[in-house]
């Protein structure tokens, strides 16, 4: 296989298994620009849809030039993969940008890495803003940028925490209670969004948190922290994991 795009990284990847719609990548080219692809339905060998090392020498080799958004298909005569299109394209960002601090993307975190995610981001980069210096979560240190966009933003890290059980119930309730206070709903108790630690505890994941003052909704969400507590699957946090490849 003749080497080619070795100036080429993946940096993330949405693939449809079922060869229905199309696969959409964002690669980082020259360790500077993004480029969001999209691929035909079927054109990859599953095995190979994700693993960098075969897939990038797989693709066409891509185009020069000042584009962002390209698709690539098999051609219909010589059956080979090509751009069938590339532009430069207006991508959409994160339009709540209230922090100062402003951070590139290449230094990184939390982003929107495919174009479906702004829109969680947007929601969470808000409930952020509405919670700062509350102490109801992580420290928001600024803003995420790509190419003069917003995409995602980078919170403080903190040692120690784990996830909350039917043990912590009291301080979780202390913490929902000033979310709650603030006229806002997080949408999603799981246990794995809250995080102990030093007999504290703060929230995560704001992606379904939006502004709620009817006190029914405020209150049913409260009275399903408990069972949330003691619930002893994996949802939302990480299981035990298999590992193989898709079939």
């Amino acid at each position: 296989m003749t080497e080619r795009n070795d100036n080429v990284q993946l940096l993330a990847a949405l693939v449809d298994w079922d060869d229905v719609e199309d696969s959409e990548y964002r690669f980082l080219v020259d360790g500077k620009d993004v480029k969001y692809i999209t691929t035909a339905p079927g054109i990859f060998p599953k095995d190979d849809r994700t693993f960098a090392p075969i897939l990038i020498p797989l693709l066409p080799k891509f185009p020069p030039g000042d584009w962002n958004e390209g698709h690539v298909s098999k051609n219909k005569i010589t059956g080979e993969l090509e751009f069938t299109k590339y532009t430069p394209a207006i991508l959409p960002g994160l339009e709540n940008n209230w922090h100062p601090i402003k951070v590139d993307h290449l230094e990184l975190v939390k982003l929107a890495r495919l174009r479906q995610n702004i829109h969680k981001i947007e929601l969470e980069t808000t409930a952020y803003q509405r919670i700062n210096g509350a102490g109801i979560g992580f420290t928001f240190l600024g803003h995420v940028m790509e190419a003069g966009r917003t995409i995602g933003f980078l919170i403080d890290f903190v040692e120690g925490l784990r996830t909350a059980g039917q043990e912590d119930l009291a301080i979780c309730q202390r913490i929902l209670s000033r979310l709650h206070g603030l006229c806002l709903r997080h949408g999603d108790i799981n246990k794995h969004n809250f995080l102990v630690g030093n007999e504290s505890v703060l929230m995560i994941d704001f992606e379904t948190t939006k502004e709620c003052d009817a006190k029914e909704e405020l209150e049913e969400e409260y009275s399903r922290l408990g069972e949330s507590l003691k619930d002893p699957s994996y949802r939302g946090g990480i299981g035990p994991r298999t590992v193989g490849r898709p079939s």
